[in-house]
């Protein structure tokens, strides 16, 4: 199944493209980069050759989808462990 914007909530996210677009912690703002990897609470995503960890409560993602469409996923929907998330009904 090609992953597209209607079911990336059931895919796995590591190795896309994200950008922070909001955020509570305005210092995470704009942070861009592949994601890494994936935690119950938090996105690790490569920036400027760094990992930045960030929390998936309170921010907001632009995800480039392989396709290169992109789409605005809210990090509270995103927030379980990704083995559950994708299997979790919407």
């Amino acid at each position: 199944m090609p992953l597209t914007k209607r079911n990336i909530m059931r895919h796995e996210l590591i190795g896309l493209e994200a950008q922070v677009v909001s955020s509570s912690d305005p210092t995470l703002l704009g942070v861009y980069g592949k994601i890494l990897d994936e935690t119950r609470d938090m996105l690790v995503i490569e920036h400027l050759s760094a990992a930045k960890i960030v929390p998936k409560e309170g921010s907001s993602f632009e995800i480039k989808l392989p396709d290169g469409e992109k789409v605005v996923v809210e990090g509270k929907k995103l927030v379980g462990r990704p083995e559950e998330r994708i299997r979790r009904k919407r």
